[in-house]
């Protein structure tokens, strides 16, 4: 088994999605709700029978990065590739500090918050569907909240003095934010509303920067109380205060992983500020960036294998991204202008829409269509490389099967596809390109399409239709750099002209290239 296998090996019946971090399903909005979703690796399936979902591994080569599975046997009404791809950050580059966010390699740069005030801190809801975040639009910096594209930007306290840097609860029912009201800074919480503002700390020192812990029954902070900069945590009712760092240099902004049992945080004591990280309890302080210039502002992916910081190695600030141990330091939104605040949002978002309400989001011509009997799709460690499914009259879904398809080398991954009157192949192009449709005439005749995919790209190869339905079990010749393949074709599809039959007449033999897939001859 390849390890991009382990992504398919787990299917989790689950509740109907969310779509957060100001991703849709399409340009209709959000996908319809399904009966029951189904989790395949990165993948959203809707279907209307979860327990009548089958999920067959094709025989993908050990060399092969890409794992290929076959969905089909319940109805499939959504397909919806899903990641954790959104960070939201301020940046000066309109003018005054806004709130943006991008996607997690830097694309998509976009102003959410467009008012001529400083705004920042941006915190995302755990539900991916609101931004809370710090702005002086009235004078002095108050909390605000807003959707996440932008809209309904509303202000949450009303105090003539600074509220800063709110913090959601796990639960999204509550924020915690930093305010000098009593004279001093102080952890506040309160309602999401609003409501119900109320001080946990009631120190005489300085308090700020708090961060919830992923279960909400802790809160981190900073505080000045013990003669430098230290992390702090409590319970969230504010009692039990107790110093983690223990260390006279500063240390800044703690930020809890995922799981909760670490802390990043950033510190002065290598004489320059770097990202550190330590245990829940304070214990096994780690340095992760060890550079001159001023580092700062973790924030953790939601799967806990990267952080986002800010830092001014490029002369100003950027916000780059690393792996959680340190390692492969990347700069992400690369402008002359000042990018920082990284917070990175919990909830999944849509990457891609393939089956659904809102049909592909690569324009194919005619679409994909609102519900399919059959997938077929590879998924590499970094998400879905192709998705391929059929056209076939409903009326004939019962009549639908997979079986893999052997021997035909170290290049290819194939698969059967019985049934009565299959019309087309349609592959998917992903990320805003068209799809290919592989014609196939279609008939009561019509009782096998062989389909052989890229093992190095995913990709559909080649199209072989017959009505035999044996064809898989014939087996393939491999000669030199090709594999025949024996049996009787109606019709042949090649890569390089999907719409052409290549067939003149019932061909015996299709001769394809080893590595490729591509047809070479027909006979």
């Amino acid at each position: 088994m390849n390890r991009s296998e382990g992504l398919l090996l787990v299917l989790t019946l689950a509740v109907p999605m969310v779509v957060g971090c100001g991703g849709s399903g399409g340009p209709g909005g959000e996908p319809p709700v399904a009966e029951e979703t189904v989790t395949v690796g990165p993948l959203q399936v809707g279907v209307d029978s979860a327990a009548a979902l089958k999920t067959m591994m094709l025989t993908s080569p050990s060399t092969s990065p890409i794992a290929f599975a076959a969905l089909h046997g319940s109805r499939i009404v959504r397909l919806e590739e899903m990641g954790y791809g959104r960070i939201a950050f301020s940046t000066n580059r309109e003018g005054p500090h806004e709130v943006y966010v991008m996607n997690a390699d830097g694309s998509g740069q976009t102003n959410l918050s467009r008012n001529g005030a400083i705004d920042g801190s941006p915190a995302w809801s755990p539900d991916g569907r609101k931004i809370a975040f710090q702005t002086n639009r009235n004078g002095n910096y108050e909390i605000y909240v807003m959707n996440a594209d932008g809209s309904g930007q509303t202000r949450l306290t009303t105090n003539a003095v600074e509220d800063l840097g709110p913090a959601w609860s796990p639960d999204g029912r509550k924020l915690a934010f930093g305010t000098n009201r009593n004279g001093n800074y102080e952890i506040y919480v309160m309602n999401a509303s609003g409501s119900g503002q109320t001080n946990l700390t009631n120190n005489a020192a300085g308090d700020h920067s708090p961060a919830w812990s992923p279960d909400g029954r802790k809160i981190a902070f900073q505080t000045t109380r013990d003669g430098s900069t230290e992390i702090y945590v409590m319970n969230a009712d504010g009692s039990g205060q107790t110093n983690l760092t223990n260390n006279a240099a500063e240390d800044y902004s703690p930020a809890w992983s995922p799981n909760g049992r670490k802390l990043a945080f950033y510190t002065y004591r290598s004489m320059n500020y770097d990202i550190y990280v330590m245990s829940a309890d304070g214990s096994g302080q780690t340095r992760l960036t060890d550079n001159a210039a001023f580092e700062a502002e973790p924030a953790w992916s939601p799967d806990g294998g990267k952080i986002a910081f800010q830092t001014e190695r490029e002369g100003h600030w950027e916000i780059y991204v690393m792996d959680a141990d340190g390692s492969d330091q990347t700069n992400v939104t690369a402008h002359a202008d000042a990018d920082r605040e990284p917070d990175w949002c919990r909830a999944p978002s849509v990457v891609r829409s393939l089956i659904g309400a809102n049909l592909s989001d690569g324009g194919s011509n005619p679409p994909f269509g609102s519900e399919r009997p059959l997938a077929i799709v590879g998924l590499t460690d970094e998400g879905m490389v192709s998705a391929t499914t059929i056209g076939q009259a409903e009326v004939n879904w019962p009549s639908l099967a997979v079986a893999r398809v052997e021997g035909i080398g170290s290049s290819l991954v194939g698969a059967k596809i019985t049934g009565t009157s299959i019309t087309r192949v349609i592959e998917d192009g992903g990320r805003g390109l068209p799809a290919r449709l592989w014609s196939v005439q279609g008939s009561p005749t019509t009782t096998a399409v062989l389909v052989l995919f890229s093992a190095k790209t995913g990709k559909v190869a080649s199209v072989l239709v017959s009505s035999d339905t044996a064809l898989a079990d014939a087996p393939a010749a491999l000669s030199g750099g090709r594999v025949i393949v024996s049996g009787s074709f109606a019709e042949v599809y090649s890569a390089a002209d999907p719409s052409r039959n290549l067939a003149s007449g019932p061909a015996t033999q299709v001769t394809l290239d080893r590595r490729s897939g591509e047809v070479i001859a027909v006979s």
